[in-house]
C-alpha cells in the first residue's frame, strides 16, 4: 500500500473493507500509522449517519468532534470498537498508533455514539449495525 494524500490535509492509506462489510453501503476504509491523521470534515452534503468499524493497536488514537462550538475528543479503546455519528457534522481523526477503520452509511440517528462500544472481534458488529 502506498501511503497518497485522499485531500490536502487527510493523511491515511485507503484500504479495502472487511468481506464481513460486503453489503453494507461503505463510505471508507482507512489504515493509519502512528502519526498519521484525517483532517477536519464534515461530509456536507450526505445527510445520514456513519457507523464506524475501528480497530486499534493501543487506544492512543480517536476521532475529534465539535459539540456545541467546542472541540471534544473521543479515544479509541485498544481492539475491536465501533461508534455512530450523524452527518454532516465537524470531524477529524488522529492515530499515535496503528488503526484500521471501515464505515458504512446508517440512516440518521438520534442515539449517536461517539464514545466507543467495544466489541469481542470485528464480526460482533454484524449484531449491532
Amino acid at each position: 500500500m502506498i501511503k497518497k494524500v485522499l485531500r490536502a490535509d487527510k493523511y491515511c492509506t485507503r484500504i479495502e473493507p472487511l468481506n464481513i462489510l460486503k453489503n453494507k453501503r461503505i463510505t471508507g476504509s482507512f489504515e493509519y500509522q502512528p502519526g498519521d491523521q484525517q483532517g477536519w470534515h464534515n461530509n456536507f452534503g450526505s445527510d445520514s449517519a456513519r457507523c464506524y468499524l475501528v480497530w486499534s493497536e493501543t487506544g492512543n488514537s480517536g476521532m475529534r468532534f465539535v459539540i456545541n462550538g467546542k472541540v471534544e475528543t473521543f479515544y479509541d479503546i485498544p481492539g475491536w470498537q465501533y461508534r455512530i455519528f450523524n452527518v454532516p457534522q465537524p470531524h477529524c481523526v488522529f492515530a499515535n498508533c496503528k488503526r484500521k477503520s471501515y464505515g458504512w452509511k446508517l440512516e440518521t440517528t438520534k442515539n449517536e455514539i461517539l464514545n466507543p462500544i467495544g466489541l469481542e472481534n470485528a464480526e460482533a458488529i454484524l449484531h449491532v449495525a
